[in-house]
């Protein structure tokens, strides 16, 4: 009995012990313990949003970012067929600059698929399209026949050969060859 009542004794000390060093500091244990879970919670979070920005930096290393859109031919519409006049010839003359150049071409008239009296009206006024061609090109500096200008040259000749076809409009003008030689 008496090994029994020094159990008890020690028990109850060793209790309030345990008891007192929970009590004992600044916080009290839940406290304590839920900073434990945050903390735990917070370096989960870091440690997962590393992995991820890893795996996407060795996953995307390799492909370019997009740097246009694209844009579906839905949307821009299926360009149109023409028929074509290449009867023009080449084209020579200078330009109208104080040191002229000279520029060397070979124009392509498109005009409605199979429209046989525009197409006869351009054979008939083939020496005409020749003579505006070569005038509209001749009051030209070498600067204005830069590369990055070729659609407006084509837009302003195309204007030009339908101001004198009668019989219908011609459509698109192309270069099968455009050449500046500056000296």
């Amino acid at each position: 009995m008496s090994d029994e009542m020094f159990e008890g004794e020690d028990e109850g000390v060793a209790g309030s012990e345990i008891q007192a060093a929970r009590k004992v500091g600044f916080l009290p244990g839940i406290v304590i313990q839920m900073l434990k879970w945050a903390a735990l919670g917070l370096g989960a979070i870091i440690f997962i949003v590393t992995v991820v920005v890893i795996t996407m930096k060795i996953m995307g290393a390799g492909s370019q970012g997009i740097t246009h859109q694209q844009i579906s031919t839905d949307y821009t519409g299926k360009a149109p067929v023409y028929s074509w006049f290449n009867n023009v010839g080449e084209i020579r003359g200078r330009t109208a600059d104080e040191t002229p150049s000279t520029f060397i071409l070979v124009v392509q008239i498109g005009y409605d698929l199979n429209n046989k009296s525009i197409q006869n009206e351009l054979v008939n006024r083939t020496p005409q399209i020749r003579d505006i061609t070569r005038q509209f090109f001749t009051a030209k500096k070498a600067t204005e026949l830069k590369p990055e200008r070729e659609n407006d040259l084509k837009i302003e000749l195309a204007e030009r050969i339908n101001s004198i076809m009668t019989t219908g409009k011609i459509r698109q003008v192309i270069f099968d060859s455009f050449t500046v030689v500056e000296f």
